[in-house]
C-alpha cells in the first residue's frame, strides 16, 4: 500500500513553505515562495492576500511535483499561519482592500478614542476591561496591532468599504475559503480577535464585545477546532493547487499554537521559546490566567477543549538580525568571500562568537516595531547603545543576539510569574539553528535549552501532525510528542550566567528611563 501524505503550510510574514510530510511527522520536502509587505504610510502595514494564495497555490504544486508523489496520496492539508491580519470580503467572497497586516499600529489613537475612553486605569476604561475580562479572559492592547482596533479604524476611515464587507476573517481563514468555499477560523486565532466567548470553553463570538468592536457575530467566520476538517477541496481550488478533488482540509491554527504543538512541549506548565520572524514564549496549561499590565495571557490552543495556551508574545525577534544583515552590514556575497564561507548565517555565528560575551559593553534592544509583551508600548523603537570606537560589526551581531536573549528572558519571567518557574525550555524557529544563539539563550535565561530538530519547520510538523491525528494516524494529542526529536541541548555556562544577570537588570533600565522619551519621538506616528 502506497505511504500517505500531509501537506502543511507555514504561511509567515514574508513567505509561504508547504512541507510535504509522512503521517508520523517526518518531512519529505519544502517548497518556498515570497511575497512582500509593503508599508504604505508609517506605522502601517499590509498585504495583498492574492499574492498568498498564488503562493499557496505555487508551493503546493511543487512540492508534489519535487517529491514525484501522486497526488492521490496526499490525504489532507493544512496550515500554520501568521494571525491578526484583518482582510475584508464581500458576500461573493472578493477581496475589498489589502490585509492590514499583524504589525500595523495605525488604530492606536481610534482605539485609545473609541474603546478605552475615560475612565481610564492603566490606559483601560475600566468597565469596557471588566467586560473583555469576563468573556474572553483577554483584551486589546494600546499598541492598535490588535482585530478590534483595525476594525474600527475601517469603520471610521474607510465608512463605504466598511458597510461594503460581508465578512472580517483572518489569512488563513481566507485560504481556507478560497480552498473548500467555507469560511472557518479557529480557536486560538478567534481567541486573540478578543471578542470570542471563551467562558466553559463554548468559544462562540460575543455580542457584547463585538458591539464594542462596532460589528456583529454574522459578520464573522465560524468558529472550529483546529483538528476539524473543515470542508473539502472544491473543483476550481483543485485545477489552481494540483490537490485532488474532495481532498480534506483540516483547519490548522495561528502559527503560535502551530508551533507548541511542534516544539513538543505538550504537557502542562512546559515552556517553548520560538525565535522567528517574530519571538515569543509559550506553553500549555489547564487554568487561564492574564497579566495585562505586561500583555501576557491565554489563548486558545491547537487541543481547545483540554488546554489553554500561555504566552508572552514579541513583536520582533529574527527579523533583527535580517535588518542587521540586509541594511547595515556589507553585502552578504563579500561577508561570506572574506570568512571564506557559503552561508552568510555561519559568517554572523562566527562574528558573534569572535565578540565574546557582552559585546564589550554594546546593548541592542529588539524593539523594532513597537512591542507587546512585556511593555505593551507602540512607541517604543529598537537602539544600539553604549556604542564606543572600540566596537566593531562583530560587537555588533552579538549584541542582536544578545537582545533578542534579553527581550525573551524578560517574556519568560512573566510567565513563569504566572505559572511556574521552569528549568528547562524547548527552542523552535528559524534562530534556533544557531548553535550560539541558543548557548546565549542558555545564558542569559539560565536554563537548559532543548533544541528541536528541525527547529524552522515546527510549525508545519506540528499542524502536520495534529491532521494525522485526525484523520486516525495518531491515537491522541498527548502522543504526537512521540514523533518530535530533540537534537542538542544546550546548558548553561555559570561565569556567563553571572555576566548577563547584571547586563540583564541594565538592559531593563533602558526602557525605564527612555520611556518618555519614545513617546515623545514617536507617539505622532501611532
Amino acid at each position: 500500500m502506497p505511504e500517505k501524505y500531509i501537506i502543511s503550510h507555514d504561511m509567515g510574514t514574508s513567505a509561504d513553505k508547504a512541507a510535504l510530510f509522512t503521517m508520523t511527522g517526518e518531512i519529505i520536502d519544502i517548497a518556498r515562495k515570497e511575497y512582500p509587505l509593503s508599508h504604505p504610510h508609517p506605522n502601517h502595514a499590509e498585504q495583498d492576500p492574492q499574492l498568498l494564495w498564488e503562493a499557496i497555490c505555487q508551493t503546493t504544486k511543487e512540492v508534489v511535483a519535487k517529491t514525484k508523489v501522486d497526488p492521490k496520496d496526499v490525504i489532507g492539508m493544512t496550515f500554520s499561519s501568521q494571525t491578526q491580519n484583518l482582510l475584508c470580503i464581500d458576500k461573493d467572497g472578493n477581496l475589498l482592500r489589502p490585509a492590514i497586516s499583524w504589525l500595523d499600529g495605525r488604530s492606536a489613537d481610534v482605539i485609545r478614542n473609541q474603546l478605552w475612553t475615560w475612565p481610564r486605569i492603566e490606559g483601560y476604561n475600566i468597565f469596557k476591561l471588566i467586560k473583555f475580562l469576563l468573556i474572553n479572559s483577554g483584551a486589546p492592547g494600546h499598541t492598535g496591532k490588535d482585530q478590534v482596533g483595525k476594525i474600527l479604524w475601517l469603520k471610521l476611515h474607510e465608512p463605504e468599504l466598511f458597510k461594503k464587507a460581508y465578512k472580517f476573517i483572518d489569512l488563513k481563514d481566507y485560504m481556507l475559503y478560497r480552498l473548500t468555499g467555507n469560511i472557518v477560523t479557529s480557536v486560538d486565532i478567534a481567541w486573540i480577535w478578543f471578542i470570542l466567548d471563551t467562558r466553559k470553553k463554548n468559544y462562540r463570538w460575543s455580542k457584547t464585545l463585538c458591539k464594542l468592536a462596532g460589528i456583529t457575530p454574522d459578520k464573522l467566520a465560524d468558529v472550529k477546532e483546529s483538528a476539524a476538517v473543515i470542508g473539502e477541496v472544491t473543483e476550481q481550488a483543485a485545477k489552481e493547487t494540483g490537490l485532488m478533488l474532495g481532498t480534506p482540509i483540516i483547519n490548522g491554527c495561528g502559527d503560535l499554537s502551530a508551533a507548541a504543538v511542534g516544539s513538543g512541549a505538550l504537557e502542562e506548565n512546559e515552556l517553548h521559546i520560538s525565535v522567528g520572524t517574530s519571538g515569543w514564549v509559550a506553553g500549555h496549561f489547564k487554568k487561564k490566567k492574564i497579566d495585562l499590565t505586561h500583555y501576557a495571557g491565554c489563548i486558545g490552543s491547537a487541543n481547545p477543549s483540554e488546554y489553554f495556551l500561555g504566552m508572552a508574545h514579541q513583536e520582533t525577534a529574527g527579523i533583527c538580525l535580517e535588518w542587521l544583515k540586509n541594511k547595515i552590514l556589507y553585502h552578504k556575497d563579500m561577508l561570506t568571500e572574506e570568512w571564506h564561507k557559503t552561508d552568510i548565517y555561519q559568517v554572523l555565528d562566527e562574528l558573534a562568537v569572535r565578540a565574546g560575551p557582552g559585546a564589550e559593553g554594546l546593548m541592542f534592544t529588539p524593539w523594532m516595531f513597537g512591542e507587546r509583551t512585556p511593555i505593551n508600548d507602540d512607541n517604543v523603537r529598537a537602539g544600539l547603545f553604549n556604542v564606543g570606537l572600540n566596537h566593531g560589526r562583530h560587537h555588533l551581531v552579538r549584541a542582536v543576539f544578545e537582545g533578542v536573549a534579553f527581550n525573551t528572558r524578560w517574556a519568560m519571567e512573566t510567565l513563569e510569574n504566572m505559572y511556574n518557574k521552569v528549568e528547562h525550555l524547548n527552542i523552535v524557529g528559524g534562530g534556533a539553528k544557531s548553535d550560539i544563539w541558543c548557548q546565549i539563550f542558555s545564558d542569559v535565561l539560565n536554563r537548559v535549552i532543548c533544541r528541536v530538530s528541525n527547529p524552522q519547520q515546527s510549525g508545519a510538523r506540528g499542524m502536520a501532525l495534529l491532521a494525522s491525528m485526525t484523520l486516525g494516524h495518531i491515537e491522541s494529542f498527548s502522543d504526537i510528542k512521540n514523533h518530535i526529536n530533540i537534537d542538542k541541548r544546550f546548558y548553561p555556562n555559570p561565569d556567563n550566567v553571572i555576566l548577563y544577570e547584571d547586563l540583564f537588570k541594565k538592559y531593563k533600565d533602558i526602557y525605564k528611563y527612555n520611556k518618555k522619551w519614545y513617546a515623545k519621538m514617536n507617539g505622532h506616528l501611532a
